[in-house]
């Protein structure tokens, strides 16, 4: 079985880490845009994936990739176009299941919940879908 090496751990924390901090800009950038409610919820998913991206630096070492079918060129594709999709964002609703997504699918990874992954890549890859073709596949 195929384990996550310790620099493809570190690599797609590093990943997470990177779209987290894309949410937070994106937050700043619009925050006239925002009420305290919505501020504080894109808080909140932040800090839940800046945390999360942490946990998957120690623990997604021993995770068995195998299990899940799942390869990591793909799990690293899927965070690479959600942090592409950050900057197409037209809605508060979009950030919020984009940032949604990406914590489902890092929750997924670092509790080593493999029956979850697949389920996060496909929220991961709707989200930013919708913000790439807001009117759907062209």
């Amino acid at each position: 079985m195929d384990k996550l090496s310790e620099n493809e751990a570190f690599e797609l924390g590093n990943q997470f880490r990177d779209a987290a901090i894309a949410l937070g800009d994106w937050r700043f950038k619009n925050r006239a845009g925002l009420s305290k409610v919505q501020w504080d919820e894109l808080d909140e998913r932040e800090i839940t994936l800046l945390n999360t991206a942490s946990s998957i630096y120690t623990s997604a070492v021993s995770f068995v990739l195998a299990e899940s079918k799942v390869p990591v060129a793909r799990l690293q594709s899927n965070v690479e176009s959600a942090k592409s999709a950050i900057q197409h964002i037209a809605s508060f609703k979009q950030v919020l299941d984009l940032a949604s997504a990406l914590v489902l699918l890092a929750g997924a990874i670092s509790s080593g919940n493999v029956a979850s992954i697949p389920a996060g890549i496909v929220a991961l890859e709707d989200a930013a879908e919708a913000i790439i073709r807001p009117d759907g596949p062209v």
